[in-house]
């Protein structure tokens, strides 16, 4: 009795596991179409910024389509490289469009030198790329 409800479990975990699965490939084929999208965008936003001088428009709109790349990137290799790297891009784009507080400013600095450290000493990328 045991054994046939140690079947089910396993058949059942086995099905959430590939539902999971499925759902995340649906949502990176939606980010795919929503970056395509955002490249065909790409020429008239540089055409407002020859004529608008608006450069900060531009960075904020090219930082989303790289962090929407990296995400993507994210969800198809679920490892944590690519975490680390999302929050990098991430915390940058916040820095660098915002226009924060040096207050502020000096938080974004720390938080990405914490970012650079986890990834250079407290992480080990050969682990994480391990099959269990």
């Amino acid at each position: 009795m045991k054994q046939h409800l140690g079947e089910k479990a396993t058949k059942a975990q086995s099905f959430v596991f590939s539902t999971a699965m499925l759902l995340e490939l649906v949502v990176a084929f939606i980010v795919i179409i929503a970056l395509l999208l955002m490249f065909l965008q790409v020429p008239g936003e540089l055409r407002e910024l020859v004529f608008s001088g608006e450069l900060n428009h531009f960075l904020k709109y090219m930082f989303d389509i790289i962090i929407g790349i990296e995400l993507l990137k994210m969800l198809c290799r679920h490892d944590l490289d690519s975490v680390v790297e999302v929050l990098l891009f991430s915390v940058a784009r916040e820095m660098i469009i915002e226009h924060m507080p040096i207050y502020l400013t000096l938080v974004g600095i720390v938080a990405i030198s914490i970012l650079f450290l986890i990834r250079k000493y407290l992480f080990v990328s050969a682990l994480d790329k391990e099959d269990p």
